[in-house]
């Protein structure tokens, strides 16, 4: 991407971090058909940050909008953001004010597009075989880390495009740790979870913060067969047990689990559904068995 001389100045929101806590501050101030996404103070940035950044910059490509970033004006932040995906996974729809390094460093995170449901079962095992080399001491954690990964994932094909055969859900996954948790990400442009249900008649009538309560407590689905639905209620109750925390955000509403204490409320509309698992990094370590 070729560097434009004419630096545009900043709307005034710049932020040093991008993760699940600062978001939705950044959708807000990043709304537009060509959203100027000031980045060059930036110093961290997870999983959940640089998908929703990368979901964003598709949806605006679609709708014949354009990104236009500030790069991080830190040297090790610069590189850490050319080593992701970003570049490819927005093929080139958007603009920066200086050329962002690609470099052969490690990924800081990895990052699988889910393309289609068959190729789901190959992404986990992807993503298992890291998890296992990483933690080979945490089997149980990794199983119940996989089967969730497993049934997320499967849910884009299935549920992100749901009534609409023309909408590219453009699903991604991504795993990372740090030094006190696992971190798992997935998120997609789709339908949204209340847009899932409501083809279901029985909660065509919910708005979308009660249609995320009834899929996160009460495991509605859109499906009435017997074992169908109920993937997010079961990943919530897992957190819930784990210590762990679990931030689900879909269209205009939003649901965090911290603890044994959860909540829904409504956030900036935004497509698809971006969901955060963190779990104890202990649960995959020695001794986690008990």
């Amino acid at each position: 991407m070729a560097a434009d001389p004419r630096t545009p100045r900043s709307g005034g929101f710049s932020p040093r971090v991008l993760d699940c806590s600062s978001v939705e501050a950044a959708l807000w101030a990043w709304q537009g058909p060509r959203p100027l996404v000031d980045l060059s103070r930036l110093r961290k940035f997870d999983a959940f940050g640089l998908l929703v950044l990368v979901l964003l910059g598709r949806i605006l490509k679609e709708r014949g909008g354009e990104l236009r970033v500030l790069v991080p004006e830190n040297r090790e932040t610069h590189h850490r953001l050319g080593a992701t995906p970003l570049a490819s996974l927005l093929q080139g729809a958007y603009w920066t004010n200086r050329p962002l390094e690609m470099t052969s460093d490690p990924p800081p995170f990895t990052v699988v597009q889910v393309r289609e449901e068959e190729g789901v079962t190959g992404l986990v095992n992807q993503l298992g075989d890291e998890l296992s080399a990483r933690f080979p001491f945490g089997e149980r954690a990794n199983r119940m880390l996989i089967g969730a990964l497993f049934e997320l994932l499967q849910n884009i094909p299935q549920h992100a495009a749901a009534g609409e055969h023309d909408l590219d859900p453009f699903g991604l996954a991504a795993v990372e740790e740090d030094s006190h948790h696992i971190h798992v990400v997935v998120a997609d442009k789709g339908v949204g979870l209340a847009g899932s249900l409501r083809l279901n008649p029985r909660y065509r009538h919910l708005t979308p913060p009660q249609a995320l309560e009834a899929i996160l407590v009460d495991g509605a689905s859109r499906l009435d067969k017997p074992g169908r639905g109920g993937t997010l209620r079961k990943i919530r109750e897992v957190v819930k047990e784990n210590a762990g925390r679990f931030y689900v955000r879909s269209g205009e509403a939003a649901f965090l689990q911290q603890d044994v204490e959860w909540s829904v409320g409504k956030v900036l509309d935004f497509p698809g559904v971006q969901i955060s698992v963190r779990l104890p990094r202990t649960l995959f370590e020695p001794g986690e068995e008990g």
